[in-house]
């Protein structure tokens, strides 16, 4: 409080912005990765229902074939469950 930065904390300071910066490019690229395989596996329901939740709902169904295999009703069950997504 009210005391100069240390060249010790500088530093610190310094990579750990640049582990964020590299945090975030990294995210960025899965995200692209990820919207360019669900719209090539799962176009239509990539259509429906965006990446994020479309990649859910096939790994809450275990895949894509199982999850095509459940009636409608389970796969609105699934989107009301209580879930940490």
């Amino acid at each position: 409080m009210g005391t100069d930065v240390s060249e010790l904390d500088l530093l610190n300071i310094k990579e750990l912005c640049d582990q964020v910066l590299a945090l975030s490019e990294y995210r960025a690229q899965l995200y692209d990765y990820l919207r360019s395989r669900m719209n090539t596996i799962a176009p239509n329901l990539t259509a429906l229902v965006g990446e994020l939740v479309g990649i859910r709902l096939i790994a809450h169904g275990a895949s894509l074939l199982n999850l095509a295999k459940q009636p409608s009703s389970t796969v609105q069950i699934l989107g009301t469950e209580k879930r940490s997504w």
